[in-house]
């Protein structure tokens, strides 16, 4: 009895694997293939998805440094107009000096170094310093 229920467990085997072949074979194969190409498009979708993620970070951090750059060069800018302000009040207050200095001269010039008129008398003109 035993080699009859072995001989037909290897019949209904063989026949089963035939008949899997056929419709039902096919069936099978068409949704393991649906489920496999659904898993393919999806993968693709999220590496797609990380290489635009990746690009738009890689702009994001260009786009960072150039901001960098810009915002350092101007205050880079800022530093020199600062510095050339300043020079710039030196130089006008240096040239309001001198010209003050010319006016007051204009009252204490005399080429006769022995000018007994000269005011103030030679040698004790004293030029005040402003700033």
């Amino acid at each position: 009895m035993m080699e009859l229920l072995q001989i037909h467990n290897d019949l209904l085997f063989l026949l089963s694997s035939f008949i899997g072949g056929g419709a039902l074979g096919g069936l099978i194969s068409t949704v393991i293939n649906h489920k496999e190409n659904k898993r393919i498009k999806q993968s693709e979708a999220v590496q797609s998805e990380a290489v635009a993620k990746k690009e738009d970070a890689s702009a994001a951090t260009e786009m960072m440094g150039l901001l960098e750059r810009t915002v350092a060069h101007t205050e880079l800018l800022q530093l020199q107009r600062t510095e050339d302000h300043r020079r710039i009040m030196g130089l006008e207050k240096m040239v309001e000096q001198e010209l003050a200095w010319r006016k007051d001269g204009d009252y204490h010039y005399c080429e006769v170094e022995e000018c007994k008129q000269r005011r103030p008398p030679i040698g004790t003109f004293k030029r005040i310093h402003h700033g």
